[in-house]
């Protein structure tokens, strides 16, 4: 069994307490993938350490360039947890850490966004030569905050999604292999060196950790196109991430 820790809620950095307590129950726990916005708490938190040190992890980890903008009013901002991610990339093998620049929202020189992180990153945790994207979903309550705030919803059009793609994939290292991994994305953007995304995927764990999970089943309680394996999400939407990303599909009233 792998446990998805979570989509609904950011467990690691507002709950981890009852992150590693739930962990900690489990009798058949084989995986774990980590789903945050901060990743201090996955080394620094005492529980939390632990778990990552005794189950094969991977981390999904969201860094979009915008923290403290509008559209992350109280997400953090990469520089403020360098060190613990520094330290949790020596704890985990090269690949286990997945770098999300999710959503994509072009609301300004994208590139030079994806460059300034990427380059953070690549020198605390070593070469970064892949991504997790998608482009916003016009979920109902997410547009409405976006337009309450007085912003446009960002929506470009297919050609610039495409470009979008194609720079990213150059400047991860070419189309010799998969760089950007489109989640729940239309086929129109599956381009050279672009696919479609497993963000919960057990052949990456047998990879990196010689488990035995890549004939898992497809988890069909996800939206379409969504590639993930199966697995179960410890998380809850009445646990609220409070990091306020208008775009959110898990951004529930203030308090969110």
């Amino acid at each position: 069994m792998i446990y998805s820790a979570s989509r609904r809620t950011d467990l690691p950095a507002f709950f981890p307490d009852i992150a590693a307590d739930r962990i900690g129950r489990s009798r058949r726990l084989d995986a774990i993938v980590f789903w945050t916005r901060d990743p201090t708490n996955l080394v620094r938190h005492s529980g939390l350490h632990d778990v990552v040190t005794r189950y094969p992890t991977i981390v999904q980890l969201t860094v979009t360039g915008l923290a403290g903008t509008a559209w992350e009013p109280r997400a953090p901002r990469l520089e403020t947890f360098l060190e613990p991610l520094r330290e949790l990339a020596d704890l985990l093998p090269h690949g286990a850490i997945l770098w999300r620049f999710d959503p994509v929202l072009a609301i300004d020189d994208v590139f030079a966004r994806f460059d300034a992180v990427r380059q953070t990153l690549a020198a605390v945790m070593g070469p970064v030569e892949e991504t997790v994207v998608s482009f916003p979903a016009p979920y109902g309550q997410a547009v409405r905050r976006v337009r309450d705030a007085g912003l446009p919803w960002p929506n470009p059009p297919m050609d610039e999604r495409r470009a979008i793609v194609e720079g990213m994939v150059e400047r991860l290292g070419g189309e010799d292999q998969t760089r950007v991994w489109l989640c729940c994305q239309p086929e129109a953007l599956r381009l050279p060196g672009a696919s479609p995304a497993r963000c919960v995927d057990g052949k990456r764990f047998d990879r990196l950790y010689g488990t035995h999970l890549g004939n898992l089943p497809p988890d069909g309680g996800q939206r379409m196109g969504c590639g993930c394996m199966r697995s179960t999400d410890i998380g809850s939407y009445e646990l609220p991430c409070r990091h306020g990303c208008l775009y959110c599909y898990a951004c529930r009233g203030e308090s969110a």
